[in-house]
Order: structure tokens, then sequence, then C-alpha cells
């Protein structure tokens, strides 16, 4: 008893709740049935194996403790009801054991029943009972036994619904006879200090392993084929594990294969060694899991011999047992901590990864790494802990053998990121660029990784001179160009001099230092620091964008430092008194540094800027700012074509939005130009053609700013027009991330923005499918889909998201239809099916576009 209300307690903490599947809608006939619970008035048969702790109308809580009753039974209310028109009974239920729920009628009509296992993690099950009827209408109660047909066993059954109801099952359904009771099981007392569970092993895989016992010892034959490298067997255990802590393998068995054991697929207390043909241990640390995953352990499963085959080998389990308390000596790693302020961070204690194919022997300053792959993707491995979001590149220093080849990797619990190199025979500098993580990530890296020879076998060796996390200051030394010949002049290159002579005519003649694209990716902060001439005046232009352009102004002799944001940078080009000829002067670039900052970007937002609207000229635009839309009025004078308004945007306001949303509505006839960032190649004219709302979606790496122009290239011209919306937001374009799941089914072929796809299937490839190898850090928090394809009439597609939701496009004729799919959970990945469940076939269809992005849920 102590045990089981300890569990019942631990429920309530965890407050596990899982809704009952959406309903089918109903006919206006069938709204007079209402869904039927039959909680609420339950009995113990008469046997006292039942202890009801909570038996309302909304909860049915009951341990037991069979004792000598294997079919010890409690029942429901009798059921006057008339049960014949409900299509399905839902049963939630959570706990520890199993049991049987059988449906009883007034007469001799034989019973109909279900078996279900029981576990900590609440499960819905959905009775399927659509052509039951007539034997609804006899149910006149219903009977629960615990642990069906066993003694002395006990459990705690918590069961939040056990409704009726007229909708068709569509959740997880269960028919007349379902049972996924574990017969084959361990199956703790709920008193003892110590659970013993050493018997009742199964080979997962037929003929794999061959289990006999001896005394109390179970003795294992394996002998693996090529192919069955996971290969494993398994024990069965049910139980209140709620007060252990350890699990314990006491085994002997073939030197230098590895013994792995995990409970259930909790691969994060995996433990696992290397046996030497002597007596030894493995000992699983269940601390890690919480009390609602220590309850709902069902198996150990162990693969001998793990990750390794052919193979061949005997293994004897002299013991396996759970306890509270343990004595044993755990391995000690040691993590690299960083401070959180020092500007750079070195990595040390370095580790082999378990397989013992890494010796790691320190050398001065270095680490000297020879290895022997027993795996293609054995690795070593140094942890990490601290917030490295202020370092943009991991350095490596290494030296290897000429032509073998090196996989680098930092790992966090929300993404990763590797690169892989190729050894030179010299010392060499290999970097990762941090800045393409996301400030999540570089918050939570716990592991460096490398692979030698990632994805194959081989021996060999390397020096690791430093691993070191650095911040990425680039000072910008590359040559100035004078865009007229002979305008600018330079002297030096730390700092430069710059002489200018500009004639009539030459008032916006520029220089411009293009940077190398390789050196500054990812770089996002530019600090210029200039010095020149009282009166006088530089032009700055980053990019050779106008929204980024500052004007510096000269007072005396002393640096002006500038600073300026953006997603990146390329060039840089100066004005020497921008706008003025003739004119003749110097100053000096003191320097240009470029630097990282770490940038929070939410995909989830969306910044409107729909009243922040500012015109170039106030007598030309004017603005009446509405709740729901802003009206646009202008007068264009002769020599006013190109008149312009626009919304200059803070980097830190829209940092990583990508995708820019304008609805226009005009008068028919007229026109309007959205100009982004003041950059032709983005811009897009808006022609109206009657009353009705154009929308524009323009992405880009970046929006530093919006122009646009009624009646562009015209003038005298007035008019007016509405702008209904205007946002930027996030998006992830899929164009480029699609790729075939089964060789030579799908060819994908990307055509600009354009995605085509021919397909041919054979015989048994029904569903082969392709998917997107999007990054899961580029759709972080994203819950909706947008699929928009174009393909032959009467051909269908299957767009499935995350594996779970899905919806058919069939082609009535050459006009695209577009898919959109919104997962609140968020969206991990995307897959199609040409033709799905059809073999033979061969087609093709087109990927008009297809993006992630979020969508707010009106509740």
């Amino acid at each position: 008893m102590r045990k089981a209300t300890k569990l019942f307690l631990m429920f309530l903490v965890a407050g596990l709740v899982f809704g009952i599947a959406g309903c089918q809608p109903k006919t206006p006939e069938e709204e007079e049935i209402v869904d039927f619970s039959v909680l609420g008035g339950w009995t113990d048969g008469g046997d006292g194996v039942y202890t009801l702790n909570t038996n309302t109308a909304a909860e049915l809580n009951v341990s037991y403790n069979k004792g000598t009753f294997p079919n010890a039974f409690m029942q429901s209310a009798e059921i006057t009801k008339d049960l014949s028109v409900y299509k399905k009974l839902v049963i939630t239920v959570e706990g520890m054991g199993s049991m049987l729920l059988r449906l009883e009628t007034k007469d001799d009509t034989p019973a109909k029943e279900v078996g279900l296992n029981v576990t900590a993690i609440q499960g819905t099950y959905e009775w399927n009972l659509i052509q039951s009827s007539e034997f609804l209408a006899k149910v006149d109660r219903i009977v629960i036994i615990g642990s069906p047909e066993r003694e002395a066993s006990t459990g705690v059954l918590k069961i939040t619904a056990l409704t009726f109801s007229d909708d068709i099952a569509d959740g997880f359904i269960i028919n007349d006879g379902f049972n996924n009771i574990q017969s084959n099981i361990n199956e703790y007392n709920g008193t003892d200090e110590v659970f013993h569970f050493n018997q009742k092993y199964e080979s997962n895989d037929e003929g794999i392993y061959v289990i006999t016992y001896a005394g109390t010892d179970a003795q294992v034959a394996y002998d693996k084929p090529a192919g069955m490298e996971w290969a494993f067997m398994r024990t069965r255990v049910q139980g209140d594990f709620t007060d252990f802590n350890y699990a314990v393998f006491v085994v002997q068995g073939t030197a230098g294969h590895k013994l792995l054991i995990k409970p259930n697929e909790y691969n994060a207390v995996e433990s696992f060694i290397w046996l030497d043909g002597t007596e030894q241990e493995l000992v699983i640390d269940l601390t890690k899991l919480s009390l609602t995953e220590k309850n709902a352990i069902t198996d150990f499963k162990i693969f001998i011999a793990a990750g390794l085959a052919p193979a061949e080998g005997q293994l004897t389990i002299k013991d396996a047992f759970l306890i509270a308390d343990y004595d044993f000596e755990e391995p000690v790693f040691i993590t690299n901590e960083y401070n959180g302020t020092d500007s750079t961070f070195a990595l040390g204690n370095w580790y082999d990864g378990g397989d013992l194919v890494y010796t790691i022997t320190p050398n001065a300053n270095a680490f000297e790494v020879d290895y022997v792959k027993k795996g293609e993707w054995n690795f070593m491995y140094a942890l990490v802990d601290g917030d490295f979001s202020g370092f943009a590149k991991l350095e490596f220093e290494l030296t290897g053998q000429e032509n073998k080849t090196i996989l680098l990797k930092v790992e966090s619990p929300v993404g990763n990121k590797e690169q892989q190199f190729t050894f030179d025979g010299t010392k060499q500098v290999f970097t990762i660029d941090l800045t393409a993580m996301t400030q999540a990530q570089l918050e939570q890296l716990n592991k460096v990784v490398m692979f030698a020879v990632p994805g194959g076998l081989g021996s060999g060796e390397f020096t690791i001179h430093s691993v070191t996390f650095k911040n990425a200051d680039y000072q910008v030394t590359t040559p100035w160009t004078s865009l007229d010949a002979g305008v600018y002049t330079f002297t030096g290159t730390s700092p430069v001099v710059v002489d200018y002579t500009k004639v009539e005519g030459q008032a916006w003649s520029a220089m411009v230092n293009t940077f190398n694209a390789a050196e500054v990716a990812g770089l996002n902060k530019m600090t210029l620091v200039l010095k020149g001439t009282a009166g006088k005046s530089v032009l700055v232009k980053p990019n050779d964008m106008g929204a980024l352009e500052q004007v510096v102004n000269f007072t005396d002799d002393q640096p002006v430092t500038i600073v300026v944001e953006a997603a990146s940078f390329s060039k840089l080009v100066l004005f020497g008194e921008g706008g003025t000829a003739p004119a003749t002067g110097s100053f000096e670039i003191v320097s240009i540094t470029l630097t990282y900052v770490p940038v929070e970007v939410d995909l989830t937002a969306k910044y409107s800027f729909n009243d922040k609207w500012v015109p170039n000229l106030a007598t030309v635009y004017t603005y009446d700012f509405q709740t729901e839309k802003t009206v646009v009025n202008y007068t264009k004078t002769a020599g006013q074509d190109w008149e312009w308004f626009r919304v200059v945007f803070d980097a830190k306001d829209v940092a990583g939005l990508n995708t820019l949303t304008i609805t226009l509505k005009g008068t028919a006839g007229n026109q309007v130009l959205v100009k982004p960032n003041d950059q032709g190649s983005l811009e897009k004219f808006v022609t109206f053609t009657d009353d009705q709302p154009v929308t524009v979606t323009i992405s880009a790496d970046q929006f530093m700013s919006v122009f646009m122009f009624g009646a562009p290239g015209t003038a005298p011209a007035t008019g007016s027009f509405e702008i209904l919306e205007a946002y930027l937001s996030y998006s992830k374009d899929l164009i480029n991330t699609w790729v075939e799941n089964d060789a030579d089914t799908y060819d994908v072929v990307v055509l600009g923005s354009l995605t085509k796809v021919n397909y041919t299937k054979v015989a048994g490839q029904e569903w082969v499918f392709m998917k997107t190898t999007v990054a899961a850090k580029d759709i972080e928090g994203l819950n909706t889909v947008s699929v928009t394809l174009k393909g032959t009439a009467g051909k269908q597609v299957l767009v499935k998201v995350n594996d779970s939701v899905e919806q058919w496009v069939t082609f009535a004729d050459d006009q695209p239809i577009t898919v959109e799919i919104t997962i609140p959970a968020g969206i991990t990945g995307v897959i199609l099916f040409a033709e799905g469940g059809t073999a033979p076939a061969t087609g093709s269809f087109d990927i008009v576009s297809a993006k992630v992005f979020f969508k707010p849920i009106v509740e």
C-alpha cells in the first residue's frame, strides 16, 4: 500500500492529460445523442482485492493486490441506458500493471473484452464498436480484472475516461479481443528492497541469441551475421520502480565485445562496458529519469557485441537487479567550463567515445591521438559547459596524415553543426562558423566531437595543437579601388590615407573595398574609425545600400567612430564630400573592424509597420493612419516622377526576419512600386485591375528599408491607395532541401524557384517518398507548412507533415493547388508521396513553392 499511495500522489503532481480524439460533425438527427461515461459507482467484486482510492464521475483510481485470487474483479454500477446508439468506447488509463476490460450482458450473450497493458505514461484507446449495436443493447455492466490470471500481483489503475460515444473511432483504435498485456514478464511485488529479474529473456531477432539457464545464471550464445549489428535480446519487467535508482547486471563474456543495456528507449541512461572475459558489473544510473519514466520501464534491451557484425561469442548473466543505493566506481569525465567572460576559451580533457578506438596522449601543450577504427562512426569528444553565444567561431589547429579526413562537430540538445575537412600533412587551422547557429544552441553547447575517417574504417594518427572558441574580430586590410580613375589615391594599409580630387560632374564619385566573402562570413557588425579635416565630410555606404548609409561630418581633428549592423557585409563604399564637386581633400581610414554579435531571432515574430511610413517630401505624400489600414494620398508635379516614401527599420527590431508581406488596394489602372532595401532586384510593380486587394510577398536575407512609389515614373499624377497590411516575418523556403528517401525513385531538379520532380516506382514501392532535409534550427517554433503543387490531371500527391498529418492533392487541370497544414506543436518534417499507394507508377509534378512559417492560432 505504501508504494501505491506514493504513485497516486505522483500522478496528481505530474498532471498528465491527453485529450480525447476530436469528434466528427453531427447531423441534426444525432444532436440528442450525448456521450455516456461509466465512471462513478464502482465496487469490489467481493474478494477484497481492490481499494478504490477515488471513485467519482471524473476518475476511478484503484490499487489492487491479487493475493490468491487470479481473476478477482471490480465492477461498474448497473447500466440501464441503451448503449446501442454508440459507436466506440474511449478508455484513458495510466498507472502500473494491466487490466482486462469486459462488457457483460444481461442474458447469456458472450461478453466482449480487451486486454490493456498499463504504464505510468497515460494512454487513450478507442474501442471500435460500430458493428456491435445489437450486442451493446444487451450490455448492463463493465467488469475490470487487474493483472488477469495472475496471483500475488499488485498494481495501480487511474482511469480518467471510460466513455461511450457516437463518434467513429479515429484515435488509437482497438477492436474486440485486442490484448497487449505482456505475459513473459518479471513482476515486482512492490515490497522487496531488491528486485531480481535475471530470467525470462527473449531474443528480439530470431536465431541471433540462444538463451539457456544453469541454476540462477542466464547463458547466452550469440552468432550475429553481417547487417545485424544492433540485434538485441530483452527481459520484460513490471512494477512500481519509484524507489529504485540503479539497475545492475553482473556478467562474464567474450573479451573485446561491447555490452550495451538500456531500459525502454531511454538512450540518455543507457550504459555499456567492454567485456574482458572476467566477471564484471554493468550499472545503469536511473536517477536521471523522472518518477513517471521510472514507472514506465517495461523492459531492458541488451545489445551484445553492440554495433559489431558479424560477431560470435558467449555471455553469462549471473544476476540482474534493481536497487535503491549501490556503490560503484563511476567514470570521471572532466568538463571544460567557460567562465562567461574570457575573450577566448581553449579546450582540453579529451576522451574516447567509449569504443576503445582513440588513444589520446598529452604531449606538452598538445594531444597525440592514435586510432584504430572498429566502426564507421567511432568518435572522441570533449565536454563543455557555459554560454558560448558570444563566440563567433571554433578554431581547430591540427596536424594529420595527408589525404585523411576528419569530421568536426559541436553539439547541443537543441541542434548541432558539423563540417568535414581533409588533412594535407602540415599544421592546419580548421574553423566551424558558430554564427550559423541559434543563440539557444550556443547557450546550451555541451560537447565537441571528432570523427577520424568519418563513415569509414582504418587507422592513423593526428595531433591536436589547440581547440579554441574565439571572437571573429576581422581587420579589413584589403585594397581600395577608385571607381573613377584618378579621383581617389591611397597611401598605406593600416591606417589608409585617402586623397581625393573631384572635378565637375564627379559629385558622386566613390571608392570601394570588396571583402573576401569566406573571411567575413557571418560577421554582422562593422566598426569604422575615420579622421579628417574640420568642415569636411565622408558618406559611408556599407554593402552599397542606401538603407545603411551614414554621413560623417568632421568637426575637429579627433577620430570619429560609427557602428553599422547588418546580416552580413560584402563591401564598403565611401564618398569624399558626397554630392559635392568640384572638391579636394583628404581623410584617414584609421580602422575597419568586422565582428559578430549574437542576435536573438524569434522565428515566430511578426513585425508590423503600417503606421511608420515617412514621406521624402510631405508635399507629395500624405497619410491617413487608421486602425485597419493606412490610406496614402499623393500629388506629384512635373519632375517628381520617382518621388517616394519609405520605412527604415532598426536592425535589432527586424533581425532574422526574411519575408515582407504588403497588401494593397487601389483604383483599377493605377500602379504602385514596392522596392525593399532600395534594391532593384527586389522591387515589384503592382497594377490594380479591380477593387480586390493585391498581396505582395518578397523574400530577402534581411530588410533594412521599404520604399514605395505611387504612379512610379509618372508626373504629374494624383491618386490614392490603401495599405491594408505591411509586416515582416520569417519563413523557411524549402527549395533545395528535397531529396529522395529510396534510391532511384524520385529525381529532383531545381530550376530557379521551381522544383521539378520526376518519379518512377516499381512494384512494391507503393509508399516510397521524398522528403525535406531542412535543419531543425531553421524551423524551430514554426507551426505551418504551405506547399503549392502543379501536376497532371488525374494524378495525386500525398503531403504528410510530421509523419502524422496528411492531405491529398488531386490534380484536375494545369492550375497549381496549395495545401496548408498547421500543427500547433511545431513542424519537424515534410514528406511527399507521388501516387501514394500505387505501384508501378511513373510521372512528374512541380513544387511551385514550399515554405514553413509561423501562423498565430486563434482560439
